[in-house]
């Protein structure tokens, strides 16, 4: 069936000598003196009735349009209370601009104000019209203007109905006008520069060009509570309601959605998060019977690309975007995407549309964790999120990170960017297959693993499990002997004995020193570093001598490779002044410290993390007693038995029963310079390093020896503290902590005893007394 046709006449004009013009079924027309035109098939006479001016009409009560209560709304309180107390200016119509990522929340909210605005202005229109082009707009007006005088329909075209509601509008005052999803600022321009009063509410993904046309009013995803609360209002309460709603990123359109399609399919959240973790491509377009196709949130992102479409860099950015962290991604990792203007051209039009946010110094980017993950996720129906499009993203993502990650890690010129690395590279990681790691990425998990055990003592199981990934695709790529391989298991023994998993770290690390010796040689600097790792778990097991051996090795082919005062050489002489302690030569020990630390201040400075780390131990070995080897011994027992867990109690008598018969010893306490040297160490690490970083630690527990060596309660308050820091900063579930509170437990339930049993052995000496030798860093 054909459709009818419509009855309004189109708008013609004509001008000059015996003009004609015709609109409708003029079949014949004559010009010239007293011509008559024939045939007219219709004609329309105008009354001033059924066509009056715009001026003279009123407002019908309770009109409006709106489409939703938004009965089912939470938080936005601030952006409420922004539009309700927004002030106008004579002579202008008051304008605001909701504007965000798709799926935040625009038209809800302006549906939500729009509603309670209506409610408080019965008599007043409040009109919502589809904004997202110009020809939207005018059908907007013309369908306001037929309900404001629903005789115009018959009697003007779409234009002429737009202009009469323009007229209308701009004579009238207090009604509300919402242009929802603006795609352009200009497209309003022309509707709001006739309007003198009155008000309009616009929602839009585009977060630029606003100035002098609307006040922006910008949208952040909910607060976690708002988006538990909107879940259950939509479906109910669930325990793993918060955690969905984390994943989902707190975006409202997604949390409406989920909520919708777990109601209807009776799923709960638990196994929403299962179902997203397995197939996120049927998830992300998973909709329930009730709701739009269009609206899911792969959809409204699919249609903000299609607008960005005339440059295919802006889709390529996203999706390489998708892999990083979602905040503070440098946007140096972009660089070999394209031009510096092509990137920037391309960032800006993202983030105009809202699809990411560029920070205030322009250097980094953010990204919605939702619009990342969608944007990971193959869909062979998306032209923008082909399989081929995502792993080529994914595969200039980690090249990206491959070329930023600097190969010497231990340089603190360095430590700034693996700080803002880090996150991406763990998140790259995370979403990246085990059998797709190329060999870019086993660099990148193995010099970032390296960074992580200096940087935080907090981060050694993470770095742990980037070692241990590094490791497996080294072998894969590169086989057992190879250099990769033997550099990522140089480090693996690091973070095990790091993480006090003793006993696998000891033979990897004997393996390892095998392996390189026979693969790489004497000379080599991993050799060295082999070295060292096997000396500090040999030390571990109490074969002093060995221990020594190996540190001096190692101190010896680095200063042959790379020279007196090299950062390197002297962490090597770090370790052969611990293992000189450990063989039972305390004097020599502080010796060679002393010489170390004038050494490094000469040559790295007073502030350099070396510097740093021999300060801490020249102030330990200053604070603890010479014990003969059978104590040592004991000593090393209890540590073993402390990270175990077992026995420790036990393994502590021991050692109180060792040193007992070792005779009575003076002990110098320490003064209070001492005290203040030590706190200026740990503030000074504090200030340079940062809270987490391991000589930080070692520094607050060296710190925390000198308050106990003093015996005096002024300290107890402030070691009290210190502790609780330091293991907060650990956490609980860190085998650090439960180490350190498996050795004071025992200590204290050991000198409880010891107290009980008679006088002590252990005579105070005076405060200036010689420096006591030393025992291990242990």
């Amino acid at each position: 069936m054909s459709a009818s046709p419509d009855p309004r006449p189109t708008a013609v004009d004509a001008s000059g000598t015996a003009a004609v013009a015709a609109a409708g079924n003029v079949g014949q027309a004559f010009t010239g003196p007293g011509a008559v035109g024939l045939n007219i098939g219709t004609a329309h006479l105008m009354s001033p009735v059924a066509c009056p001016n715009a001026e003279s009409v009123g407002c019908p009560p309770g009109l409006n349009n709106l489409r939703s209560r938004a009965t089912m709304f939470v938080g936005r309180t601030d952006e409420l209370t922004a539009l309700d107390d927004a002030s106008t200016v004579p002579g202008e119509a008051l304008a605001h601009v909701l504007h965000g990522l798709g799926g935040i929340g625009k038209s809800t909210l302006a549906a939500r104000w729009a509603s309670r605005h209506s409610e408080s202005n019965p008599d007043a229109p409040a009109w919502w019209i589809r904004a997202d082009s110009r020809s939207a707009i005018d059908t907007g007006l013309a369908d306001l203007a037929i309900a404001l005088q629903p005789s115009l329909f018959a009697l003007l075209p779409q234009e002429q109905l737009a202009e009469w509601a323009l007229r209308w509008l701009a004579s009238h005052t207090g009604w509300l006008l919402v242009l929802d999803d603006v795609s352009n600022p200009e497209d309003v321009i022309p509707l709001l520069a006739r309007a003198t009063s009155g008000r309009f509410l616009i929602t839009s993904r585009q977060s630029t060009g606003w100035r002098g046309i609307a006040k922006p009013v910008p949208l952040d995803v909910l607060p976690g509570d708002d988006a538990v609360e909107l879940f259950a209002l939509r479906h109910r309460q669930d325990p793993d309601a918060a955690e969905l709603c984390e994943e989902l990123g707190h975006l409202p359109l997604a949390i409406a959605q989920v909520a919708a399609y777990c109601e209807q399919s009776g799923c709960t959240a638990r196994a929403y998060l299962e179902d997203l973790a397995d197939v996120p491509a049927e998830m992300y377009a998973a909709k329930d019977e009730n709701r739009d196709h269009e609206r899911t949130v792969a959809r409204v992102w699919h249609v903000t690309l299609d607008r960005l479409a005339d440059d295919p860099l802006t889709a390529r950015i996203l999706l390489t975007l998708a892999w990083y962290a979602p905040d503070g991604i440098p946007r140096t990792l972009l660089g070999g995407l394209g031009s510096r203007p092509a990137v920037r051209g391309a960032l800006g039009r993202l983030a105009a549309h809202s699809m990411v946010t560029l920070s205030a110094d322009g250097d980094t980017v953010s990204v919605h964790r939702l619009v990342q993950a969608v944007s990971r996720t193959r869909d062979t129906a998306d032209r923008h999120r082909s399989p081929t499009a995502v792993e080529d993203a994914r595969i200039a993502a980690t090249e990206a990170l491959g070329r930023a990650v600097p190969d010497d890690v231990d340089d603190p010129s360095v430590w700034p960017v693996m700080r803002a690395l880090l996150p991406h590279v763990e998140e790259l990681a995370r979403h990246t297959r085990e059998q797709d790691d190329s060999a870019v990425m086993a660099r990148l998990l193995t010099r970032t693993g390296d960074y992580m055990l200096g940087a935080s003592v907090g981060l050694i199981p993470r770095a742990l499990a980037l070692l241990r990934r590094a490791e497996a695709g080294c072998v894969r790529l590169y086989g057992a002997d190879s250099e990769e391989t033997l550099d990522v298991s140089v480090q693996l023994t690091h973070a095990q004995r790091m993480s006090l998993d003793i006993e696998q770290a000891a033979g990897i690390a004997e393996r390892t020193l095998a392996d390189c010796l026979r693969v790489l040689g004497t000379e080599h600097p991993l050799t060295f570093s082999a070295q060292l790792s096997a000396y500090k778990l040999v030390s571990l097991a109490g074969d002093a001598q060995r221990a020594l051996t190996l540190a001096q090795d190692a101190l010896a082919g680095r200063v042959r490779v790379f020279g007196e005062d090299d950062h390197r050489t002297f962490a090597a002489r770090g370790s052969v002044v611990m293992a000189l302690a450990e063989a039972g030569d305390p004097a020599g020990a502080r010796d060679l410290a002393a010489e170390l630390l004038d050494d490094c201040v000469r040559a790295l400075g007073e502030e350099h993390p070396q510097t740093l780390a021999t300060k801490s131990t020249v102030m330990m070995l200053a604070q603890q007693a010479s014990l003969p080897l059978p104590s040592m011994a004991a000593l090393f027992k209890f540590f073993n038995a402390a990270v175990v867990g077992e026995g420790v109690v036990t393994a502590a008598r021991d050692v109180v029963q060792e040193v007992s018969l070792f005779g009575p010893m003076t002990l110098a306490r320490p003064t209070e310079e001492d005290v203040a040297a030590a706190e200026r160490n740990l503030e000074t690490c504090l200030r340079v390093l940062g809270e987490d970083h391991a000589d930080t630690f070692s520094a607050r527990m060296t710190l925390l020896g000198v308050y106990a060596a003093t015996q005096d309660e002024r300290y107890v308050e402030r070691g009290v503290r210190h502790m609780v820091e330091a293991l907060t900063s650990l956490g609980a579930d860190h085998p650090i902590t439960g180490f350190l509170l498996n050795v004071f437990q025992a200590l204290y339930t050991a000198a409880e005893d010891w107290a009980e049993s008679g006088p002590s052995d252990l005579d105070a000496g005076p405060e200036h007394s010689e420096a006591p030798d030393a025992p291990s860093e242990h």
